[in-house]
Order: C-alpha cells, then sequence, then structure tokens
C-alpha cells in the first residue's frame, strides 16, 4: 500500500516525479506571493538532493533521517542567501538567485563527493509513496494555514508595497529572511525525496529548463494561490500526455502559456475564477460607506496634554538640495499641527523622515519618550514606537476586503483582531462596506480605509500627508470630521494639507515650510494673517 500510486501503471513515476514538482512549486510560491522575485529553488533542490545522498550513501545515515536533515540544510542555506541579496530587489535578485543555482550546478560538477558530471548513484530507494504525498499534503496544509493567518496578511502588504509594509510595524527584511528559508526547506525536501525515488542524481537535471517549468506552474495556476501549484502542474504535466506528439517542443510551449497568462490573466487560472466568484457574490449592490462617527457633547478635548512628539534641527539632503534644513516640531497630545508651504518646500519630506521612510542627517528627540535616534530610518520601528501615516498616494491592498486591510493595522499582540477590526469600521463609518476590495472604492473612500488602518495600530502619533487631495468638498469634510475625531481620542496629529480654509478651521496650531525652513508657526489665524507669509507664497486672494 506503500506504493500506491502505481496504480497509475506506466505513469506512476511521471506522477511521483511531478509530485516531487509540485512541492518545489509551493517553495517558488512562497517567495512570488510576497513579491519576492527570487528564483534559487533549483539550486535549493540540488543542495536537498545531494545532501541527502552523501548523508545517507557516504556517511550511513538511515533516509528517515538524511532527508529531513538535507532540508533544513537547504533551509539553512536559503537564509544565508537571504542575507547575501538583502539589498537587492525586482530584476537584479532574480539574475543573482538564478547565479546562485548556477554556482551549485557548478560546483556539483567539479567536487568529487558528489559524483562530478557522472552524478551519483547507488541511492536507496526507501522513500515511498506514502512520504511523498504525505510532504505534499503537509507542505499545502501548514501554507493555507499561513495565508490565512494574520501572516497571509504581512506577506500580501509586501507583495502590494514593501514600504506600506514598514509602516504597519512589520519588519521587512525578517519576514524576507524567514520565507527564503522555508523556500529552501521546501526545495530541499523535494529534492532529498526525488533523490530516494529515483536511486541515483544527474547533475544535468538541475537547468534552466526545469526553472522554465516551474514558473510556468505557478504562473499558469496562480502566483498568489497555494493551490495554484496544483493547477498549474495539472496543466503543464498534462500536457505531454495529451498531446504526445507535441511533447519535444514542451519547453517552448511552456514558455507561450507564460506569456499568453501574464498578458491576459496575470492572476493565473484560478485568479480567473476567484475575480468570477467574487461578482456572483456581490451580486447584490454593496452599501456606502457613511460617515465617520462625530463626538458628541460628552466627548469634547480636554485640552491639549503632555508632548507626545518632538523633534529638532530636523536635517535631510538630497545631494546638494536641503530639503529639511533645522526643523523643530512638537505636537502634543490631542493636539492638531497642521503643516503647510508651496510644493516643494519640505512637507512630505518631513513626514517621511518623522515615519522613518527617510534618515535625516542629523536631529534629536523623542516619541511618546524614545529617543528618535534609535528610531531613525526604520519605520517598522517607528510604528511599534507610536506614529502611524497615511500616504501621498494612497496605498492599500487592493486586491483584500476593507476589513483584510484595517485588521493589517492591529500589531499582532491584539487579542480578538477581528471584533477589534468590526469596532473600528463601525466608528470610521466603513461598517457596511467591510467585506468590498479596496479597489473597488471611490477615491474618497479608500482614503478613509487608510485611516481607520493607522487608527488600528492605536497610534501616539498620526501623521497625515494630503489626506484629502482630488476630494470633493463632502469628502474633505469627511476627512477632517475623522481627524477631529482622532484629536479628542487624545492622538497628536501632524496633517500636512493644502486646503487653507479647512486648515484654519480644524488646527490647534500652524507651521509654514519654506524651502526646507520653518518659516512661521503660530495659531492658525495669526499664521495665515501674517503679512511674511502671504508675501512668502499664499496671495491674499487664498485667505477665505
Amino acid at each position: 500500500m506503500d506504493d500506491f500510486l502505481s496504480l497509475f501503471g506506466v505513469y506512476d513515476f511521471a506522477v511521483r516525479d511531478a509530485l516531487v514538482l509540485v512541492l518545489v512549486s509551493l517553495a517558488l510560491y512562497v517567495l512570488l506571493s510576497a513579491g519576492i522575485f527570487a528564483v534559487p529553488q533549483v539550486g535549493l533542490m540540488a543542495i536537498g538532493s545531494y545532501g541527502s545522498a552523501i548523508l545517507s550513501v557516504d556517511m550511513g545515515v538511515p533516509v528517515a533521517l538524511a532527508v529531513p536533515a538535507a532540508a533544513v540544510i537547504a533551509g539553512a542555506v536559503g537564509v544565508l542567501l537571504a542575507a547575501l541579496v538583502a539589498r537587492l530587489n525586482g530584476i537584479y535578485l532574480a539574475i543573482a538567485s538564478i547565479a546562485f543555482s548556477e554556482v551549485v550546478r557548478v560546483a556539483v560538477l567539479n567536487v568529487p563527493l558528489t559524483g562530478g558530471s557522472q552524478g551519483k548513484v547507488g541511492i536507496s530507494r526507501e522513500v515511498t509513496d506514502l512520504w511523498i504525498c504525505g510532504a505534499v499534503l503537509l507542505a499545502t496544509v501548514a501554507l493555507v494555514w499561513l495565508r490565512r493567518s494574520r501572516h497571509g496578511l504581512v506577506i500580501s502588504a509586501m507583495r502590494v508595497d514593501t514600504l506600506m509594509a514598514q509602516h504597519q510595524g512589520i519588519n521587512v527584511v525578517r519576514v524576507r529572511t524567514l520565507l527564503f528559508g522555508l523556500s529552501g526547506l521546501l526545495s530541499g525536501t523535494a529534492g532529498a525525496l526525488q533523490a530516494h525515488t529515483a536511486g541515483f542524481i544527474d547533475p544535468g537535471q538541475f537547468n534552466f529548463d526545469l526553472l522554465t517549468k516551474l514558473l510556468a506552474v505557478v504562473v499558469i495556476g496562480g502566483m498568489t494561490f497555494v493551490g495554484g501549484s496544483f493547477v498549474g502542474a495539472l496543466v503543464i504535466f498534462g500536457l505531454p500526455f495529451t498531446l504526445e506528439g507535441f511533447a519535444e517542443y514542451q519547453v517552448l510551449v511552456n514558455g507561450l502559456i507564460i506569456v499568453l497568462v501574464v498578458a491576459f490573466a496575470p492572476g493565473g487560472i484560478l485568479g480567473v475564477l476567484s475575480r468570477l466568484l467574487a461578482r456572483l457574490r456581490r451580486s447584490d449592490a454593496p452599501g456606502e460607506a457613511g460617515s465617520p462617527v462625530v463626538p458628541g457633547p460628552g466627548d469634547a478635548p480636554a485640552g491639549i496634554g503632555p508632548v507626545a512628539l518632538d523633534a529638532d534641527d530636523v536635517r535631510v539632503t538630497f545631494g546638494g538640495v536641503h530639503a529639511l534644513d533645522g526643523v523643530r516640531l512638537t505636537v502634543g497630545q490631542g493636539e492638531v499641527l497642521g503643516v503647510i508651504g508651496p510644493n516643494g518646500s519640505g512637507k512630505t519630506t518631513l513626514i517621511n523622515a518623522l515615519s522613518g521612510a527617510y534618515t535625516p542627517s542629523s536631529g534629536t528627540g523623542a516619541v511618546d519618550g524614545v529617543p528618535l535616534a534609535l528610531l531613525w530610518g526604520r519605520p517598522h520601528l517607528l510604528a511599534r514606537a507610536g506614529i502611524a501615516r497615511t500616504f501621498q498616494t494612497i496605498r492599500l491592498m487592493d486586491d483584500k476586503s476593507v476589513a483584510a486591510n484595517v485588521a493589517l493595522g492591529f500589531p499582532p499582540q491584539v487579542p480578538r483582531r477581528s471584533e477589534a477590526t468590526r469596532e473600528l469600521l463601525v466608528r470610521m463609518g466603513l461598517d457596511q462596506i467591510s467585506g468590498v476590495p479596496a479597489g473597488e472604492l471611490p477615491y474618497g473612500v479608500r482614503r478613509q480605509v487608510e485611516i481607520a488602518r493607522a487608527l488600528a495600530r492605536n497610534p501616539r502619533v498620526l501623521l497625515l500627508d494630503e489626506p484629502t487631495a482630488g476630494m470633493s468638498p463632502t469628502e474633505r469634510e469627511g476627512v477632517f470630521t475623522a481627524v477631529d475625531a482622532a484629536r479628542r481620542h487624545g492622538l497628536a496629529v501632524v496633517l500636512v494639507e493644502h486646503d487653507v480654509a479647512m486648515m484654519r478651521r480644524f488646527c490647534d496650531r500652524l507651521m509654514v515650510l519654506d524651502f526646507g525652513r520653518v518659516l512661521a508657526e503660530g495659531s492658525p489665524d495669526d499664521v495665515l494673517d501674517s503679512k511674511e507669509v502671504i508675501d512668502a507664497y499664499i496671495g491674499s486672494g487664498a485667505l477665505a
């Protein structure tokens, strides 16, 4: 019964080979689903194959121990590789990972222990069908659990936008390293199982053709779906048997299929099916977003509290341009500090520096008592210290629901996250559209979702970078009402905005930037009526 795949008759070996390669495809999915375009799986698979063979044949280690040991070795190599390519992304990362597999291939051809170009023979074939199916099932269950957990949201956020993910308190470098390790573990397991299934290792099998086949499997099935590897494998491995006369052109056919899928169905087969099912489930028109809950008389602010954020002598330089030149900023709990200035004055640069997207060349201060010097340039640490932000350009997971986007903002230690998400959505007037994908919402509502996600962290300081840009007057009113509600709950708010009338109405203080320096600071009326400010950039007709 351990060899039940023999029921497939003369195709039993092909089925075993397909299942092993599904396991490698799952390893590829682990990285691609997080937006990490690295393809070292062929090299990691070779490490698993040779590692298990050497352990069992040359060192006498039982196969039951050699297979998992080789998988762990491949996982460790994956972690090391992640450290080596930590600064690479996009096409450079892809090239480096392909080069890694080539280095492994050349190494096994020149190391006597691996058998060189002759390969390695005499490998025990103790691996049964139960081992192979068990490994594939265990990997699938683990990845499905990972996808449905908060870790799955983290991975999706990294795929969409790593900077946005960092500002949700996610240590992108650590997560990326762990995913490389997991990919290596799965690839190494597949390589070890294949070696002990075939009884020999041919170094020529770890080539570019194998990589194109793996890519075809994942892309065709859907690189953001765990089941995509199975669907893609069914297509890729089923073609040679249904079209036997075209088997020799399989590499060409694979490449053609990849091109067609990327061009017309970038989400793969499962992506197309998922969108169709989503449309059927939303056959009824979704509800509309309401307005944020306005605090009642009993929620009146108690006044400005202790300093929540203090920064002094902040300087940011790009080449010879001083984007920020000695800026000082202080904002207390329950206070809204508005930052205005002409285009290029340094407003967004200030937000980026305070949130960690930029590292100032100098500056001191603290957020909620934590020295900024320990946090500069580290968005995930600043987020954990109590700073949340929105972006000038909306950064949401468009394929995820409103609820999922907001849930991402909650720290991992928050209990009953689903309940907390529902409560926040009700407070923000977004509960009626909680299940609607963020990408299908109007611009103004998407802005409110982004603010809700920032509030989910229960921050001490909220940084808003032009939150009403491109909105209608009604939408602007809704956003500023949400800002006022945040202030009434004790948050310190730093607001960058061009709507001077709204800034006069809602801000406690205004700070004017001009060429990276503070031109004026004080009450909205004093600042906006200042002749110095008017002469500098506003113009007398803009003060209404």
